[in-house]
């Protein structure tokens, strides 16, 4: 996948609880606040932390993460409260566990976009990984996390 000139962006890329699917509060919540633009991989690796995931960019070209696209009309609104959500926000303790970030993503027909993804900031050496790179089909799914913003079960 070809990088694409890095800008602003307002599509956003979501690989674990905030999937469409998932059943978390905060996946309904981003379902109503952005449009759902379709399914779509990220070239990455994807680890399960214990009670939700997180991705890691890879250079290998079979290292695939299935997730979900959302165009967000209000970035600076919707990002804020998922910063809160993710613990990356500029209140929250560093170092952060996760980065937000604008990545190139695919979205179906080799069409590629810019979007933010949150990426995992820590050592993966011990952590287990989701070959498949879909959250919610793996048995990592088994329990759904965070509650609310910010709050770790």
């Amino acid at each position: 996948m070809k990088p694409i000139p890095k800008r602003q962006t307002n599509y956003l890329f979501v690989y674990g609880t905030l999937r469409r699917h998932h059943g978390h509060p905060m996946s309904r919540w981003l379902s109503q606040c952005a449009d759902w633009i379709g399914t779509g991989y990220f070239q990455g690796k994807l680890f399960n932390l214990g009670k939700y995931p997180g991705v890691v960019k890879s250079n290998k070209a079979g290292d695939h993460v299935l997730g979900d696209i959302y165009r967000i009309g209000r970035p600076k609104m919707i990002l804020a409260t998922l910063d809160r959500y993710e613990q990356c926000s500029i209140r929250d303790p560093r170092p952060h566990e996760y980065a937000r970030s604008i990545e190139p993503v695919m979205l179906g027909k080799g069409k590629t976009l810019n979007a933010w993804v949150y990426l995992y900031n820590r050592p993966i050496k011990d952590l287990i990984c989701i070959p498949s790179g879909d959250y919610l089909a793996s048995s990592a799914k088994q329990s759904i996390g965070r509650t609310s913003i910010g709050r770790k079960r």
